[in-house]
């Protein structure tokens, strides 16, 4: 299959942020009273810099949906689906949980657990690695993706509003009235509605992607979608400030609707600016090594955030080092193993 320059492009600015993210979290403590007690403009960047890397996995998710929604899955396609994508996603996925455990168990991160290695390959317990909660989320939704594009994919994006519009609000509005809520002391909202039929808010990024693929946003112009991402991205800062200032803890997640938003107007934007749609030799690169970035970073993050914090230098600049510095290491390894293909396929998940 043919390379598609912003598609790259795109992936490679999720795994940026993913990085950024955890860098970020890992310099800085996102708690109440650490980040009410440190100066304002490193506070900010706290925040700017959590809210940036937030946007990395629905980017990833959207990318999905508007690759796999499309596709035709008859019978035996389902069948080669689940053998070649499934089947070896769980096989990488399974030798990362072991290879995290002994990693853990060798720099006394926790102690070694038989059991626990077992619950945890059996997504019984959350993996020990704060990225981690990633795998099987996507996991679950590989085996569902073939029911979901038979079910959409020859359907117009207008028969989608009424679904979407309904299940966008319980999923991404709700969120943002509770955090409202618990500013201003109100009772918050539980909702008996379910929406883990669809994959809850994961499987609806799947489906935007698949929406943006079908033309969801062309109608509107491009400086129209810029000014939308900027605001939404304002918002969702100012949602988490408002919520410190106001002695409560909210770290945004990828159910707030202000952050959905943004992202989608995003990704849109990766398809139209010219510069966004150029091809980079770099960008393609750390695009088909995204995952296995993602898989080697996190480790590296935990070995250097202690060094790290003892230099002598503003708070934000912690956080573009260990962002650099893990990135550079992670995609150093990545090369090393891509030297060897078939270990490259079992610990990549490389095609």
């Amino acid at each position: 299959m043919k390379r598609i320059s912003w598609l790259d492009n795109a992936r490679a600015f999720a795994i940026l942020s993913v990085i950024f993210v955890h860098a970020t979290e890992n310099i800085y403590i996102m708690k109440v009273e650490y980040l009410n007690s440190i100066s304002l403009p490193s506070m900010l960047f706290a925040h700017i810099g959590f809210t940036f890397g937030r946007l990395g996995v629905p980017i990833f998710l959207f990318l999905t949906g508007y690759l796999l929604l499309d596709r035709k899955f008859e019978l035996n396609d389902c069948y080669k689906f689940w053998h070649k994508n499934w089947k070896s996603l769980l096989i990488t996925t399974e030798i990362w949980i072991i290879i995290y455990d002994v990693f853990l168990r060798i720099f006394h991160f926790q102690h070694w657990n038989t059991l626990g290695l077992i619950k945890d390959m059996l997504f019984m317990t959350s993996v020990h690695m704060g990225h981690m909660w990633y795998m099987p989320m996507i996991i679950g939704l590989y085996i569902c993706i073939p029911f979901m594009a038979r079910g959409i994919s020859k359907l117009n994006i207008k028969v989608l509003l009424f679904p979407l519009t309904i299940l966008g609000f319980y999923a991404f509005i709700i969120p943002i009235i509770n955090v409202i809520n618990k500013i201003f002391s109100f009772k918050t909202i539980n909702p008996p509605i379910d929406l883990g039929f669809i994959g809850g808010v994961y499987g609806i990024y799947l489906i935007l992607g698949f929406c943006i693929k079908k033309g969801f946003l062309k109608n509107f112009s491009t400086q129209f979608i810029i000014i939308l991402c900027i605001c939404f991205f304002i918002l969702t800062v100012l949602l988490q400030l408002t919520s410190y200032q106001n002695n409560i803890k909210y770290n945004v997640w990828y159910n707030c609707g202000f952050l959905m938003i943004c992202c989608l107007c995003l990704f849109e934007l990766f398809s139209r600016i010219y510069l966004l749609k150029r091809e980079f030799k770099l960008s393609t690169w750390i695009s088909k090594n995204s995952f296995g970035i993602y898989l080697i970073h996190f480790p590296f993050i935990m070995l250097l955030r202690d060094l790290i914090k003892t230099i002598p230098v503003i708070m934000p600049i912690k956080v573009i080092l260990l962002w650099s510095l893990v990135l550079i290491i992670s995609s150093i390894i990545c090369y090393i193993i891509n030297i060897f293909p078939k270990i490259s396929k079992l610990l990549l998940y490389n095609r």
